[in-house]
């Protein structure tokens, strides 16, 4: 399948060595309290049982990268299989390789752009066909790398983003010369609700709030718009600025509102049925990416770089952070487990299962 560089300049084409080998893990990892001195009764109450027991033992394995080529991330489903990319230097289009336990060697593989894991399976986006713009749908790959339900179409190449809802699924975001339509994937990727707003617009990123509001972020130029979207009533709000940045990114938060990123740093937080951002969190300043654990009861806050995880309370409280050793990079799966990255090209990994579940 040709995708005709349809991610150019989405995606840093990186040059890569050959993946060295690892150090046999043996556990270690350090558990950080947060700072500030002693917890008042808040604090301690808010963080009871979210904190987990230091790392061990790590399961090993390495993925079939070819030469020059990047490893720079991981997912997992809620049955534990793990999703490993490889970026080719050439082509900005993510191949991505699945291990299931014990993660001796891999059971299949699919591309995709972005992928999100679900309780069984990643959705992501699927170019099919030979003409130009391709079509675009939303599909659910399994842990064979076959689609696994019939594809839905939601638009042409480089109209179509994906986003997070809280409650497992998806959310599409597309555009026409003359509408935009947000969708509603359930877990297998299937259409459950849209809404249609008619105008002109390039889509950036969307999110769905815990209220089931969706905040679709558009751009014309370098112009950063955000609008509400209620798919219940079939209805959405007028659009207002944002900001300005050649990039955008949203991500829902467990106690409702949804964190807008501009250029790659978080700029805010966006609550239904306002027009402007409100103070960004402190606990997610340095966070490269909140993903919910603990069946819901805390954040684990993926670093930008570096191979600590903080660990934040729904509430919004500090908690602690966890080192996981050997490793230069994580990822945290849907099911709690933590992916670590080591060797030069990152595509040796490591993992931590339901650490965190």
């Amino acid at each position: 399948m040709r995708w005709a560089g349809w991610w150019v300049g989405l995606l840093c084409s990186l040059a890569c060595g050959a993946p060295t080998p690892p150090p046999t893990p043996s556990g270690g990892g350090a558990i950080t309290a947060p700072d500030g001195g002693s917890a008042d009764a808040g604090a301690v109450e808010d963080c009871a049982g979210l904190m987990p027991a230091p790392p061990g033992a790590a399961v090993t394995f390495d993925v079939p990268a070819n030469p020059g080529e990047l490893c720079s991330t991981g997912a997992v489903d809620g049955q534990g299989i793990v999703a490993a990319d490889a970026e080719p230097a050439s082509n900005p289009l993510k191949r991505w390789f699945e291990f299931s336990a014990p993660y001796g060697s891999h059971v299949g593989s699919f591309e995709s752009p972005e992928i999100f894991a679900q309780g069984k399976g990643f959705i992501g986006l699927y170019a099919s066909g030979t003409a130009q713009p391709q079509a675009i749908s939303v599909a659910l790959w399994n842990s064979g790398g076959a689609i696994d339900t019939a594809p839905i179409p939601v638009g042409t190449a480089g109209s179509v983003v994906l986003g997070r809802s809280l409650g497992g699924g998806v959310i599409s975001l597309s555009a026409d010369a003359s509408s935009l339509t947000a969708r509603k994937h359930d877990a297998e990727a299937a259409e459950i609700a849209s809404t249609t707003l008619p105008g002109a617009f390039a889509p950036r990123a969307v999110a769905e709030d815990a209220s089931g509001a969706i905040l679709a972020l558009t751009a014309s130029g370098t112009a950063i718009a955000g609008v509400w979207i209620d798919l219940a009533k079939n209805s959405a709000g007028q659009p207002f600025p944002v900001g300005n940045a050649t990039s955008a990114g949203a991500r829902p938060l467990l106690g409702g509102g949804v964190a807008v990123q501009l250029d790659g740093a978080w700029a805010g937080v966006m609550v239904p049925g306002e027009a402007s951002l409100r103070p960004l969190p402190a606990w997610l300043t340095a966070a490269a990416d909140p993903v919910p654990v603990r069946s819901g009861k805390a954040y684990a806050l993926v670093p930008r770089t570096g191979n600590s995880v903080g660990i934040a309370s729904a509430q919004g409280r500090s908690c602690g952070s966890v080192t996981f050793p050997g490793v230069s990079s994580v990822s945290v799966g849907s099911d709690g487990s933590v992916v670590g990255s080591m060797g030069a090209s990152g595509c040796t990994k490591l993992v931590w299962r339901n650490l965190l579940r």
